[in-house]
């Protein structure tokens, strides 16, 4: 057979396989119902806003800006709701496949034609964190096709049109996360010297515009828009402040999981420090370019990774120059011409990725770390549902049951999905502040892990006139705050008392149990008498904000007042 026919044939059959087993592992992560809930509302006509209070400002809770407007096209065409995890699906699936087709053209154009076997390709279809994520709702796998297709381009630059293209998608590159500035910077970095080298600025001109035209435009926007020139999530997540001490455990969990990945660095070291090839000014891929590009794209990367402490989700973070560092064996083997080396090193590098060595307690969500995919709880009797399963029942039980109603919930981490399927017009997330402004800047008080770890800040709930707190262990100690879903197995926290809304639910839902609040006022203003006076004080500012600045009840009102007088 010749080497075109049996290269093309198992490139082929590796997009195949990665397409395959990315549907297997189809799941939807709970952070990707933040960028649903954004998309759903721009389709309904509220904007790209989290929450339906007139009183906020806009919050820029997302990082995803491309993939948020692919998920309102999908809801145009009718994937709205339930259905548009599953457009999500679909483009992650179709975006990893895409990496891996799109390394064995690399890896063909590398070789000149000559190679046998497309290695990264087949590399990249062995990691099965990156199968796992691709499918997960978010634009993981279209951040990963855009990072290495930018790495593609930046190994040469011989036109001002290709630079135009290399520039445009650097553009789509940070709208798809503000990391993908870094890529932008080294490609930059390279399209710089080859103006300067051939003295054109058309190649410059070509890479700077894109920016100009439609970077610029879209900073101009945010900033109108949502009063600022950087996504709310950066101040959430303090990207100002290291926390290199997670970040290192991340990167270092990563490697050890993929242990077959460390080799890759031999490559790069022999050929930066071998002579450069005489044939490199006709052939781009030889010579010394493309292992500076490999360094320029994967290092500076996975240094940001250690500094932000890295991701609460185990190796996603590392995924986008995963490409890269597996291509890095392309090019070796390119140079390393004995035909046995290409079909020995890619099973070698199959089988040693294949057999990775995880971190104990990926499956815990206690952990700093988690594959949230292996999550389960045990809220359904007689049941071992995951994450998602699990919500995806009490988000459909709950949607009816809120309907028309003006709720407010106030959502932990991993209570997102709840936030998009109860379609509740007000939400606020309490972990990390990441769709709230005034959470998002509350100092860390413990930074259990990447993105968590903020204080309770009861009384902005009750200001916000949230009614129920889905996290029952947020540290209320009043047992009349306590509130059960029987149907569902949730406990919740009452954080404030609407009697319309109470009266309203429990006609639709007689199995809920809570504490009549307005019954339990009048008990104890029954027993006032024997109460001390500072007792009664500090219980009456609690049922203020609970209760009395939520409803008009001026006649309960009235006796408190008399009595404390």
């Amino acid at each position: 057979m010749s080497r075109p026919l049996v290269f093309w044939t198992i490139a082929v059959l590796a997009v195949v396989a990665a397409a395959w087993r990315a549907a297997a592992l189809a799941w939807t992560c709970d952070d990707a119902f933040i960028t649903f809930r954004y998309a759903q509302h721009f389709v309904d006509g509220h904007g790209l806003v989290f929450n339906l209070d007139m009183s906020e400002a806009p919050v820029e809770g997302y990082t995803n800006f491309s993939w948020t407007i692919w998920m309102a096209l999908g809801a145009l065409f009718g994937f709205e709701g339930e259905s548009m995890a599953s457009w999500s699906i679909f483009w992650g699936v179709v975006c990893h496949a895409a990496v891996v087709l799109l390394l064995g053209f690399m890896g063909w154009r590398a070789s000149s034609g000559r190679a046998f076997v497309p290695v990264a390709s087949c590399g990249y279809v062995a990691v099965h964190h990156a199968a796992s994520l691709a499918p997960a709702g978010l634009e993981t796998a279209l951040f990963v096709l855009l990072v290495t297709a930018m790495a593609r381009l930046a190994m040469a630059t011989p036109c001002a049109r290709k630079a135009w293209m290399f520039g445009f998608l650097g553009v789509l590159c940070a709208l798809t996360r503000p990391d993908g500035g870094i890529f932008v910077a080294m490609g930059g970095l390279f399209v710089l010297y080859d103006a300067w080298r051939r003295r054109s600025l058309r190649l410059l001109l070509g890479y700077v515009l894109p920016f100009v035209l439609v970077f610029l435009p879209y900073l101009l926007w945010r900033h109108a828009f949502y009063g600022a020139w950087v996504p709310n999530t950066a101040v959430a997540k303090s990207a100002s402040e290291p926390f290199l001490d997670y970040g290192a455990r991340y990167v270092a969990d990563f490697f050890r999981c993929y242990w077959a990945l460390l080799p890759s660095v031999v490559p790069v070291i022999w050929f930066l420090c071998r002579r450069p090839d005489p044939m490199v000014s006709v052939m781009p891929f030889v010579g010394r370019r493309p292992w500076l590009v490999w360094l320029a794209f994967v290092v500076p990367y996975v240094a940001f990774v250690v500094w932000v402490g890295g991701d609460f989700m185990f190796s996603r973070f590392l995924l986008p120059v995963l490409p890269m560092m597996l291509f890095g064996w392309d090019l070796a083997l390119q140079r390393w011409r004995a035909p046995w080396l290409q079909p020995a090193v890619a099973v070698l590098l199959v089988a040693g990725l294949s057999a990775r060595v995880e971190p104990d307690g990926l499956g815990d969500p206690r952990n700093a770390v988690s594959d949230n995919r292996r999550i389960t709880v045990a809220n359904y009797p007689g049941t071992k549902l995951t994450w998602a399963e699990a919500f995806r029942m009490s988000g459909q039980y709950l949607q009816p049951l809120f309907e028309g109603l003006d709720v407010r919930i106030a959502i932990a981490g991993g209570h997102a999905n709840l936030a998009f399927r109860t379609q509740a017009p007000v939400a606020v997330e309490v972990a990390a502040g990441l769709t709230d402004a005034h959470i998002a800047r509350l100092p860390y008080v413990q930074r259990s892990k990447a993105g968590h770890g903020k204080p309770s800040d009861p009384e902005y709930l009750e200001e916000r006139g949230v009614h129920f707190h889905l996290e029952p262990t947020y540290g209320r100690e009043d047992a009349w705050r306590s509130c059960f879903f029987t149907a569902i197995n949730l406990p919740v926290q009452l954080v404030t008392w609407d009697s319309e809304l109470m009266a309203e639910l429990r006609r639709r839902e007689p199995s809920i149990q809570c504490v009549d609040f307005e019954d339990y006022l009048d008990g104890y203003l029954a027993a006032l008498g024997s109460k001390p006076r500072e007792q009664v004080a500090a219980d009456m500012r609690k049922f203020r904000r609970f209760y009395f600045d939520h409803n008009d009840d001026p006649a309960r009102l009235a006796r408190f007042e008399s009595f404390l007088r």
